[in-house]
């Protein structure tokens, strides 16, 4: 198979959307899952990558609609901050800030910030917040990540071998 580099990006796009799955768990207040007007509820982001390429610098986009029944919560803590838009100089959303879209920019010790082939992380505890209106509301992640380049260019490779014979008379 011959690969161009310019094929490189696409590729990488597809990795991320083909071999990589995301799941929100349910939304809990402490032990229920029914939450009335007006509370806080957890649920946790699950990253498995099913491929053989390491991810890094995940970027978690996290929205909820309709936001008249429940908002995000904006993490409070130094570890994981959360900006209005993918870039990573936009705006701060402030700790404990309700909001409707966020994306979560973990930094890099975190376990969750990365994750290797065969391998899930856990983004834990996010929260939101119920509103007054009754009904249904629907979260929904993407995440954004770069591909490790040692996992797709790794050093050290041997190259084919090179014979010949010589003769001594």
């Amino acid at each position: 198979m011959t690969l161009s580099l310019s094929d490189i990006p696409a590729a990488v796009a597809d990795y991320i959307k083909t071999s990589v799955t995301v799941t929100v768990t349910e939304v809990k207040h402490g032990i229920s899952t029914a939450l009335q007007p007006n509370e806080k509820g957890k649920f946790d982001v699950v990253v498995t990558n099913n491929g053989s390429v390491r991810l890094t610098n995940i970027i978690y986009e996290l929205s909820i609609s309709p936001g008249d029944v429940a908002k995000l919560i904006s993490p409070s803590g130094m570890l994981m901050g959360a900006r209005e838009s993918l870039d990573p100089s936009s705006d701060v959303i402030p700790n404990g800030q309700e909001t409707t879209k966020m994306f979560l920019f973990p930094l890099e010790a975190l376990s969750f910030a990365s994750v290797d082939p065969g391998e899930t992380v856990t983004n834990p505890e996010l929260q939101v917040t119920t509103q007054r209106t009754l009904g249904d509301a629907t979260i929904k992640c993407t995440i954004h990540a770069t591909v490790d380049q040692e996992s797709l260019f790794p050093g050290d490779q041997e190259s084919s071998q090179a014979k010949r014979k010589l003769t001594v008379s």
